[in-house]
């Protein structure tokens, strides 16, 4: 008895010591080590108003087409755009960064982490690469921080090609069970967040599940479980909450007249079809063209890469918006 008592009491510090690793933040990558992994040449860090962006700068710089500049949504990062990079770079410039707090850029010396800061630094890389004129594809909070941009800047933005635009908090829906499980691990382990979790998270928002790879699985889980990451999500979280509860999004989106293609997954839970069509009639003033995949979700430049893609190639080149 006395040496079960002392097994469970070895087994007891040795569990507590394995938990407390999790809560100090030792199992979290480095982001010497992320970089090494995720930002090999032709990636670069790129300095704008105090915050290290993570950069990515390809393509045909000789084509007659603004370059394009990507931008990523929740918890994504600029790896979600290969499919795209690799078809459309023959065709133009091809620009995409990780816009804070996701990815391999930040911290944000301000602390402020928000749609707005978002484009503040979304103007100062193109200031900063000398571009004045460019076109956007943009996905989820990527495609909001495009479009407010080109609200807020009409004359420096040529086309917009925006997935899943959001125009509010999500519709309230029931979780899946495993996605509830993987958020109640984070919250045992943060800020450390399991690869169960993004498993859960990827094939929720997936129209087909099993196009949630292995290898984007853990992209996912090493990228956002870089140190600090958690906090700077969940600042982000808050503002993008404040801003969707003080802002008139029809007002706002009726704002837009740049040439738009909106691409809407109509197999995705988070954004479903009935979301897509109060955006395109919100997007009422600017020349709107709209592509829906029934086989896609959330991300459809993940999940039907060459076919978003060429879409997406065949708006920007044509000399009208349909």
């Amino acid at each position: 008895m006395l040496v079960l008592i002392k097994f469970l009491g070895i087994a007891a510090l040795v569990a507590v010591g394995f938990f407390c690793s999790f809560k100090l933040g030792l199992w979290n990558p480095s982001l010497e080590t992320l970089t090494a992994k995720y930002a090999p040449a032709p990636s670069q860090f790129i300095t704008i108003d105090g915050v290290p962006l993570h950069v990515r700068d390809e393509g045909n710089t000789d084509s007659a087409l603004a370059p394009l500049i990507l931008l990523n949504g929740h918890l994504g990062n600029l790896r979600i755009w290969d499919g795209w990079v690799a078809a459309l770079k023959p065709h133009m410039r091809v620009i995409r960064f990780d816009f804070p707090p996701y990815g391999l850029s930040g911290p944000d010396p301000t602390g402020v982490y928000s749609t707005d800061r978002a484009v503040v630094l979304l103007g100062g890389l193109m200031d900063h690469l000398g571009l004045q004129v460019v076109n956007f594809g943009g996905t989820s909070n990527g495609a909001l921080v495009a479009t407010i941009y080109a609200i807020r800047n009409p004359t420096r933005v040529g086309k917009l090609v925006v997935s899943t635009l959001p125009n509010g908090r999500p519709p309230k829906r029931t979780p899946a069970p495993d996605l509830l499980q993987g958020a109640q691990f984070n919250t045992w382990l943060a800020p450390y967040q399991t690869e169960y979790f993004y498993r859960a998270f990827l094939r929720d928002v997936f129209a087909k599940p099993d196009r949630a790879t292995d290898e984007l699985i853990a992209q996912y889980a090493d990228i956002n479980n870089r140190a600090g990451a958690k906090a700077w999500v969940d600042a982000y979280i808050q503002t993008q909450y404040k801003l969707w509860d003080t802002t008139d999004v029809p007002t706002l989106f009726a704002q837009l007249t740049t040439p738009t293609l909106l691409q809407w997954g109509d197999g995705g839970r988070v954004l479903p079809p009935f979301v897509g069509d109060l955006v395109r009639d919100q997007l009422k003033n600017a020349p709107l063209a709209m592509k829906r995949y029934p086989e896609a979700g959330h991300m459809p430049m993940l999940e039907l890469p060459d076919q978003s893609a060429a879409d997406a190639l065949a708006f920007l080149q044509a000399t009208s918006p349909n």
